[in-house]
């Protein structure tokens, strides 16, 4: 076979590889979109945190076993209250809008290599490949969590500055920036990369456009929460995360040898190859090679660092995922560079990646087991008499007519800052109600649950309720194992 077929035929498979990708995603964040329980723990508590908006109750309050918030900024939420006054509070609407936001990073992430390379197929692989990750970053696309929405506010930038460097253009990709942090506080290194290049790269006022728009809507908008909620959105969003330190010293190898691992190897092979070309153009590619090299700093080490923070699940190396998509697509297009034989090993290498990301649904696609189980447990919750305390669930217990608490996922994040002016109370709060037995019965999902001890003193374990109700991929919880109140001794 010529050379000239088989780099036709290897982009051909690559193209049709990545239709496929974007086709799987598509049908199983569609067919996942409705499960009517949680899809990841956390879920819940965004239900819960859209509810106290709609209700007109603040986010950001002192710490209490009632409620802890996030520890995010409010834009995800603000936008999930307000598909949710239309559609109803639930899971639905705040899946919507993360899967809208990952539909959009799709878009952003085609369109960039589009315009960097001319090439439709290569942005087409781009879109393939970010497809392709979806369950290699615990299928977060269309889980109610901050995370894809605030990828899609960093791409859309990206692509912003792309297209140009006019002032008004700085000052949009600023604008995005700006509402990037405002989801997710991650997005402060992209942002510095971003502001690096415009300081370095653009000419007058663009180079001060965008730092100076996203610091202003960063800065205002902290300034203006804070006063509002009496420095606690300011506690929660800067003294929290800078509270947490580093505590996953083992992810400073294994982000790079398991997160990424082997099956990336292609794409970063491609992006090298791509950052080296325009190192090879001299003055000509000088420019691209600076927003490129710092835009892949920024996007892998937001996802390493976040990764190596104490709680940082798989879902935080999304950036990385996204920014190997673009060097990914940008890496295809040197094929057109080359001469045939080094475009066939192009070709092979994007077409060997894609064909390593391809995934079965089955793991991911909640079956009727998982909606039975939701639906027992909530029944099982129901016929509870009195208060029930569920750390591990956030909006399930108000479906059985219970009311919520504080989450423990968010309670831990503020117990690891050690801060004991705020944990000190917050500690007091919990044992309390246990030694008081407040509850009538709680509900664990774990053996190694921290107010072990306390909790044994007050309660007994009296069973377990249905299994979990997640679907097949993730931290496994199962089963629930409920605690019921001891009877007061005669006399106490």
């Amino acid at each position: 076979m010529k050379p000239e077929r088989l780099v036709a035929l290897l982009r051909a498979a690559a193209g049709a590889l990545s239709v496929l990708l974007i086709a799987l995603t598509a049908w199983t964040t569609l067919s996942r979109i409705g499960f009517p329980w949680e899809l990841e723990w956390l879920e819940g508590w965004t239900v819960v945190s859209v509810q106290r908006l709609l209700d007109g109750r603040g986010l950001f309050v002192a710490p209490s076993l009632e409620f802890v918030p996030y520890c995010y900024t409010p834009l995800y939420t603000y936008l999930s209250a307000a598909l949710s006054a239309i559609m109803g509070v639930g899971f639905l609407a705040p899946r919507i809008v993360s899967l809208a936001a990952a539909a959009g990073c799709l878009w952003a992430a085609w369109r960039l290599v589009r315009i960097e390379s001319g090439s439709t197929l290569c942005g087409l692989a781009a879109a393939g490949f970010l497809a392709g990750s979806y369950p290699l970053s615990g299928a977060w696309f269309d889980i109610a969590r901050v995370d894809t929405l605030f990828l899609f506010f960093v791409l859309a930038a990206f692509l912003v500055l792309r297209r140009s460097s006019s002032p008004r253009a700085a000052a949009w990709a600023g604008t995005l920036m700006g509402l990037a942090y405002l989801t997710k506080q991650t997005a402060l290194l992209p942002l510095a990369a971003l502001c690096l290049y415009a300081l370095f790269e653009l000419r007058g006022w663009s180079r001060l456009a965008l730092p100076g728009t996203a610091g202003a809507i960063i800065g205002l908008t902290t300034l203006g929460f804070s006063l509002a909620s009496d420095g606690w959105y300011f506690y929660y969003t800067v003294i929290v995360p800078g509270l947490h330190g580093f505590g996953r010293e083992e992810m400073l190898g294994d982000f790079w040898t398991k997160d990424l691992g082997w099956a990336m190897l292609p794409s970063a092979l491609l992006g090298l190859l791509f950052l080296g070309s325009l190192l090879a153009r001299g003055p000509d590619g000088r420019e691209r090679f600076v927003f490129w090299s710092t835009a892949t700093i920024a996007m892998l080490g937001a996802a390493w660092t976040s990764r190596l923070h104490g709680g940082g699940w798989i879902n935080v190396i999304q950036p990385a995922h996204a920014m190997l998509a673009l060097l990914f697509g940008m890496g295809l297009h040197e094929a057109r560079r080359r001469r045939p034989p080094a475009a066939a090993l192009i070709a092979a290498l994007a077409a060997l990646q894609l064909g390593l990301l391809v995934y079965s649904p089955s793991l991911l696609v909640p079956g009727r087991r998982e909606v039975d189980d939701g639906a027992a447990f909530v029944s099982a919750l129901s016929v509870i008499d009195g208060e029930v305390y569920t750390p591990m669930h956030g909006w399930l217990p108000t479906l059985a007519g219970k009311r919520e608490h504080a989450h423990d996922g968010y309670l831990l994040t503020i117990l690891r800052t050690g801060d004991m002016e705020v944990v000190g109370p917050l500690e007091r709060a919990v044992r309390e109600a246990f030694a008081r037995r407040r509850f009538a019965a709680v509900v664990i999902d774990f053996d190694d649950y921290r107010y072990l001890g306390p909790l044994r003193e007050g309660y007994r374990l009296a069973g377990e309720l249905p299994g979990s109700f997640r679907p097949r991929k993730g931290p496994r919880s199962a089963p629930q194992m409920l605690w019921v109140r001891k009877q007061a001794e005669p006399g106490s």
